[in-house]
């Protein structure tokens, strides 16, 4: 059975472009949307570092690991965000690694704010296709006898909207997707490569008063990857004193999420999500598992001062 789901496995990634380059997927952007927009960068007007790490898909050989760096900052009067975002994602016998600057600009109004912003950086995609061996684990299979080595510029943009009620982004994340790559690696013909493709996000959210304690954010994500169907999350999460987080999330054609986030300080909140697989991959993984620590540092700046639920 596992040598079935490991074959299974490796022909997703290495034999479907589609699957193969999608960005990784994420839970805790419920919490940080800097994840999947770059026009998040400042607007929590505070200084704000992250480390994630996500173990996809649990016993199942070759399945993703990812780890995430962030941080971001606003700065002159609150109107510019700064940010900079590191991921490294692994799948099978192909790895890629994605270093990015982010910047904003913010519009404020009278209780609420408009930012636009844009990401730039560079992603170094490799695949040690070699790896792959026969049944008998020496001989390498001819179907995978190249490995491939790719670097690539990367280009993401977003709008952002927020007061401290609602907010509404939408981003365009890897925005020329195949356009760069096809200038950059023109004669390239191999069927055991990467293929950017661009992912398009549409996210909004709302924050609801149960109790002067209690309060609740219903929000939705849609997201549109080339080659794939259109997919969407619908989340719920309550707060308790501003201090315990929790909710669940549903995630089309893939998974129930349980969402939980702790103040452990007033600089200092830990985040963990559990996802359960709802399709067939439940017969073979026990889910997945998603941590992330996250800093603030405020400087005493900012125009809203209520708390920040997103």
């Amino acid at each position: 059975m596992i040598k079935r789901v490991t074959i299974f496995f490796l022909f997703l990634a290495l034999t479907v472009p589609v699957f193969a380059q999608q960005d990784p997927m994420y839970s805790q952007y419920v919490f940080n949307g800097l994840l999947i927009n770059p026009a998040y960068a400042g607007t929590r007007e505070v200084l704000n570092a992250a480390v994630l790490y996500r173990n996809q898909w649990v016993n199942i050989p070759g399945a993703p690991k990812t780890g995430v760096f962030s941080i971001d900052s606003p700065v002159k009067n609150q109107k510019v965000g700064l940010g900079l975002s590191v991921v490294v994602d692994e799948i099978g016998v192909t790895n890629h690694t994605g270093i990015s600057g982010i910047y904003s600009y913010k519009l404020y109004f009278t209780q609420s704010s408009l930012t636009f912003g844009i990401q730039g950086g560079v992603g170094f995609f490799n695949s040690n296709n070699s790896a792959v061996k026969h049944s008998d684990n020496t001989t390498v299979d001819p179907a995978f006898v190249t490995d491939y080595h790719k670097i690539l510029p990367n280009f993401s943009c977003g709008i952002y909207y927020h007061s401290d009620r609602y907010y509404a982004g939408f981003s365009v994340m890897d925005i020329l997707g195949r356009t760069i790559e096809n200038e950059i690696y023109p004669n390239l013909t191999n069927d055991l490569t990467v293929n950017v493709e661009s992912h398009f996000f549409l996210t909004s959210g709302y924050l609801i008063d149960l109790s002067p304690n209690v309060k609740f954010q219903p929000s939705f994500l849609l997201k549109y990857v080339g080659g794939a169907p259109l997919a969407g999350d619908i989340n719920g999460v309550f707060s308790l004193y501003d201090l315990l987080y929790f909710g669940i999330s549903y995630r089309s054609y893939s998974s129930v999420d349980i969402l939980t986030q702790v103040k452990i300080n007033s600089q200092l909140s830990l985040g963990y999500s559990y996802e359960y697989s709802t399709n067939a991959l439940s017969n073979f993984t026990s889910g997945s598992h998603e941590i992330v620590l996250r800093f603030q540092l405020d400087s005493g700046k900012r125009k809203f001062v209520s708390p920040r639920y997103f």
